[in-house]
């Protein structure tokens, strides 16, 4: 689905988040079961199990998302590019194209500094987003309108050369 040659790739370790996300899908599978077989023969609200398989398919679909996480800089026509690709096929993806980034610099942060485990923030919101699946090493880009992505990949000095921006810090 890119438009040019990926330049540097990784996939991230997120087995962890999987099993986390799996296991909290298991307890509502487990609550959803007991909670429509009620014995006592009163029949359980339509509105209630709505909601609960709601919920179960909010929580299967990000479990997918969470499977397969890859973080690329793609050549592109319109100049380097970020990309991170989330679930089989990267049928989810962000996109930071050169129009996007101003900057990009390698950081090693602790979970307490990117504000946890997993996916925080929303750029359009918070103008903050990190998506951090470990501690310690991880690339920050700096983005146009004063917001800020942080992802954890094993060499971001890598991503940050292979992004050919001037470099923080």
């Amino acid at each position: 689905m890119s438009s040019g040659p990926v330049l540097v790739e990784q996939r991230l370790r997120s087995a962890s988040l999987a099993v986390v996300l799996g296991l909290v899908l298991a307890v509502f599978v487990n609550f959803g079961v007991i909670f429509s077989n009620t014995s006592d023969g009163n029949a359980v609200p339509t509105v209630a199990l709505i909601v609960s398989y709601s919920v179960l398919l909010i929580l299967f679909v990000f479990f997918l998302l969470v499977l397969r996480i890859v973080v690329r800089v793609v050549d592109t026509p319109k100049g380097r590019t970020l990309e991170v690709l989330y679930g089989p096929g990267g049928f989810v993806r962000q996109v930071f194209g050169p129009g996007k980034l101003e900057s990009a610099s390698a950081e090693n942060l602790s979970i307490m500094q990117t504000g946890g485990w997993g996916y925080r923030g929303s750029l359009k919101l918070f103008k903050r987003a990190a998506l951090v699946t470990r501690r310690g090493e991880a690339l920050e880009l700096t983005l146009t309108r004063k917001r800020r992505f942080i992802v954890t990949v094993d060499d971001p000095a890598v991503f940050v050369a292979a992004l050919d921006l001037k470099v923080e810090g």
